[in-house]
Formats: structure tokens, C-alpha cells, sequence
């Protein structure tokens, strides 16, 4: 009692694992919802119960827990940022998995104009990137508001 299944089934997680095939088992869990989970238990349960640097590492494993749930929800759309900064600014044979290292590469081999675009671009990114790193970062707040109106997807 008071672990992550009584978590889970709390939260409305507690659904039963069906077997779909002898090979598969399928469950109705994402893995949001475990993330959310687990985050739940280490700050409603474990860090009450802890002290000194146990605590504050049970402090830092659910802000990670956070920052990965948060980056498995902005991915697709910093993916698709970065996709089309690829399309527009570096050459076809570049990899789509490194495509912020090679932007970062050929902006210092100056092989990118810096034009209004490019300048739109790095600001979106940013506040994706922080949104997933650090959303509460108070010059997060400040960026966006002075941007706000000025990014192409506003």
C-alpha cells in the first residue's frame, strides 16, 4: 500500500493488462500516465518521508520524471521545427536526428544568412526547448511575451 500500483489504480491507472496474442500483452497504461504516476508518489510520498540528500534526490528524480514527460509531448512539434529548418537551410544529405548540431555547424561555417527567418526560427526553438527543460524559468515568460505576435505559428 501507498506504492505506485496504489497510485496508479488511484488515478483512474489501474486498468487490467489483456493478452491480446500468446506473443503480445497489451496494456491501456501510457506511459504519461505511468511518468505521472510515479512523479505523484515520489512528491506526495517519498519526499515527505525522506530527509537530507535522499530528499533532495527524490526532488531532482521527479523534476527529471517532468522534463521527460514534457519532452515526449513538445518532440513531435520541435521535430517538425527543426524538420523544416532542415528543408530550408542545410543540404539534403544532412541527418535528420542531428539537425540543431548541423544548423549549429554550418551557422558557425557561416554557411546560413541570418535573416529575419533564421532569427524566427532560433526563437521558436528556444521556447520549445525551455518549455520542456524548465516551463516556470522566469525569462521563458519574459521571451514569450516580448515575441508573442512576432513567431509564424502565432
Amino acid at each position: 500500500r501507498g506504492g505506485i500500483g496504489y497510485i496508479a489504480a488511484h488515478r483512474g491507472m489501474g486498468r487490467v493488462m489483456t493478452r491480446d496474442t500468446d506473443a503480445t500483452i497489451r496494456s491501456d497504461v501510457s506511459s504519461a500516465e505511468l511518468l505521472a504516476a510515479v512523479t505523484q508518489f515520489l512528491k506526495e510520498r517519498a519526499v515527505p518521508a525522506l530527509s537530507g540528500r535522499d530528499q533532495f534526490n527524490a526532488r531532482v528524480a521527479a523534476n527529471v520524471l517532468g522534463i521527460i514527460d514534457r519532452e515526449q509531448a513538445i518532440a513531435p512539434k520541435l521535430a517538425e521545427l527543426d524538420d523544416a529548418a532542415a528543408a530550408k537551410w542545410l543540404p539534403t544529405d544532412s541527418s535528420p536526428s542531428h539537425t540543431a548540431v548541423d544548423i549549429a555547424r554550418a551557422l558557425a561555417n557561416r554557411k546560413i544568412t541570418i535573416d529575419d527567418d533564421f532569427i524566427q526560427y532560433l526563437k521558436a526553438r528556444q521556447l520549445l526547448v525551455t518549455a520542456i527543460n524548465n516551463p516556470r524559468y522566469p525569462s521563458r515568460s519574459i521571451a514569450e511575451e516580448r515575441w508573442r505576435g512576432t513567431l509564424v505559428d502565432d
